[in-house]
C-alpha cells in the first residue's frame, strides 16, 4: 500500500476523475440556439450524431476517455521509469487533443448549416475545461518527487 500511495498517483488518480467527469459530460446537453429570447438547447445525440453533426466532437470525448483508462492502466504497468514518463506525457497530449476536438464543436455544426448560429452549451465547455486539468495533472504526475504519502 505505501508503495502505491504516493503524490504521483494521487494526481494521476485526481486526474483519472476529471476524465471520467468530462466524458459523462458527453451525455448533457451540447449546443443551444436563440428562439424568440429564449434558448432551445440540443441534446448529444442530435449534436454529435444529427443531420449536422459534428462527428468530430464524439472523437474527442473517445479520446478523453481513452487517455483516462491509459492513465489508470499505466498506473500498474511494469514499464521503465523513464518509458512510463514518455508514454504519460504522450497521453496527456492525446487529452488535451481530445479537448480542443470537443471546443471545436460548435464551429463545426456552423459550418454545415446556415439558418441558425448554434452556440456551445454548459457541457461541453466544462467538458474541455476538465479534460485540460486532466492533461496538466498527467503531465505534473511524471515531475513530482515519487514518494510515499505514508510514513
Amino acid at each position: 500500500m505505501k508503495k502505491l500511495l504516493t503524490l504521483s498517483n494521487v494526481l494521476k488518480a485526481t486526474a483519472a476523475i476529471f476524465g471520467l467527469v468530462a466524458f459523462c459530460l458527453m451525455f448533457a446537453d451540447q449546443l443551444y440556439f436563440n428562439v424568440f429570447t429564449e434558448k432551445a438547447f440540443i441534446g448529444f445525440e442530435d449534436a454529435l450524431f444529427g443531420e449536422n453533426g459534428a462527428a468530430l466532437s464524439f472523437v474527442g470525448y473517445l479520446l478523453v476517455l481513452l487517455a483516462t483508462l491509459a492513465t489508470c492502466v499505466l498506473t500498474f504497468a511494469p514499464l521503465k521509469d523513464k518509458m512510463k514518463k514518455i508514454v504519460n506525457l504522450a497521453v496527456a497530449g492525446v487529452m488535451i487533443i481530445g479537448a480542443i476536438f470537443i471546443f471545436v464543436e460548435a464551429a463545426v455544426v456552423n459550418g454545415k448549416t446556415d439558418t441558425t448560429i448554434m452556440n456551445l452549451a454548459a457541457a461541453p465547455i466544462i467538458a474541455g475545461i476538465f479534460s485540460i486539468i486532466s492533461a496538466l495533472g498527467i503531465a505534473v504526475s511524471e515531475f513530482v518527487p515519487n514518494k510515499s504519502l505514508i510514513r
